[in-house]
């Protein structure tokens, strides 16, 4: 039965400020971080060296510290990770949005976040929200904390569960999370638009409040039915109603115009409606994450 050696690293081995000349497996074989991850400052180089790392050895290896692994299981576990989940992940990243609870809190929360970069096989890097504690620092409390991600580009939706694995301040409050091994994605081929039911307030242009139903939703606009008159093709008015992301509900105000008229008074009059270029961009993130979330469910 063939083995591989498996040296033991020392700080020496992977200094700060440098990127890893080879990948660096746990004792179990398992990948701990891919060739080219940079150790970026002394915390990643203590906690990788806690990890106690090892790499495939060589023949200028004897002598050092080692183990020996079984050559095909080794090779196996290298294998299951050779595919990235991520590896069309670019800044093509539209939305990220993250559900977490914190521990003394009942109820989970759904926030956005932007999207950073990633590092392969090993981090994904996001912006820290705000949590409103006083401190936004307090991420730094919650290193560990199971964490939910959604992220939207284009036409696809990707979910995976992760864990926190640490928060930098520096040079903006950012989040490194857990590598996903598995990751769903969801393509959708046509327009991002689901059938609805969705009761609304219509704020005219002249501060009039009405009530109407949406019957369906895009990113880019809804069909609206109300046996009242908004107005006429080419009038400004202001849609709100309430988006259920994840176990949170969300207010969502989107400024619009309305583009057809159809239907009578004396029957039930139907809008189509466009949302404005002004919208706001986290209104437009929520927008895209409901919608994302109801076509996951479809």
């Amino acid at each position: 039965m063939a083995s591989t050696q498996l040296v033991y690293l020392f700080a020496s081995d992977i200094p700060v400020g440098t990127a890893l000349p080879w990948p660096i497996f746990l004792a179990s074989g398992d990948l701990l971080a891919p060739s080219g991850f940079m150790v970026a400052d002394e915390l990643v180089q203590e906690r990788l060296l806690m990890a106690t790392p090892v790499r495939i050895g060589t023949a200028t290896d004897r002598g050092r510290p080692s183990i020996e692994m079984d050559s095909e299981e080794l090779s196996a576990r290298i294998a299951s990770r050779a595919n990235d989940p991520l590896k069309y992940f670019r800044q093509n990243a539209e939305t990220v949005v993250l559900t977490f609870k914190l521990p003394a809190e009942t109820e989970p929360r759904t926030v956005n976040a932007d999207f950073y970069g990633r590092i392969g096989m090993s981090s994904v890097i996001v912006s820290a929200p705000a949590l409103g504690l006083g401190d936004d620092n307090k991420w730094k409390n919650f290193e560990g904390m199971p964490i939910t991600v959604q992220v939207l580009f284009g036409r696809t939706l990707c979910m995976f569960k992760t864990t926190l694995l640490r928060y930098a301040a520096v040079p903006n409050g950012h989040l490194f999370l857990r590598y996903p091994q598995k990751v769903v994605t969801k393509v959708f081929r046509q327009a991002l638009r689901v059938n609805a039911r969705i009761p609304a307030s219509i704020t005219l242009d002249k501060g009039a409040a009405l009530p109407a139903l949406i019957t369906n939703l895009s990113d880019s606009g809804c069909a609206l039915e109300t046996g009242l008159l908004l107005g006429q093709a080419g009038s400004p008015l202001t849609i709100t109603f309430q988006a259920r992301l994840a176990d949170a509900t969300q207010m969502l105000s989107v400024p619009c115009v309305i583009r057809s008229v159809k239907g009578k008074l004396s029957e039930q009059m139907r809008y189509g409606v466009e949302f404005s270029d002004t919208t706001a961009e986290s209104v437009s993130a929520a927008l895209k994450a409901f919608l994302y979330e109801q076509l996951a469910e479809a």
